[in-house]
């Protein structure tokens, strides 16, 4: 491993010391794209989560536990949010807690 002293001197030598440059900022610009994508997604799952959850609170007339909100996101992210929606719209109560208990099928 190169000693930080080491990286500074290299920097003050110009074709190096661009090199170093260059690499720092594209391996930042690279770290902040994936933090902003990685942010982005937990937003939109977050999201998701929070509206299929109200769909069931309507549906059931109470939060979902913990388990059934996993089981929530889980299908969520198996078959997709727009089939878990047309279930918690569609289904009845007890139809609807038989499907969350169900194992996901991909």
């Amino acid at each position: 491993m190169v000693e930080y002293d080491e990286v500074e001197l290299m920097k003050r030598m110009p074709v190096i010391g661009e090199w170093i440059v260059d690499a720092e900022a594209r391996g930042e610009a690279r770290g902040e794209a994936r933090g902003e994508a990685r942010g982005e997604e937990r937003a939109k799952e977050k999201a998701i989560t929070e509206l299929l959850g109200r769909l069931f609170t309507r549906r059931v007339g109470r939060k979902p536990t913990t388990a059934e909100e996993r089981a929530i996101v889980e299908r969520a992210r198996a078959l997709g949010p727009t089939e878990v929606e047309d279930a918690l719209l569609d289904l009845e109560r007890e139809a609807l807690m038989r499907w969350l208990a169900a194992p996901v099928r991909p």
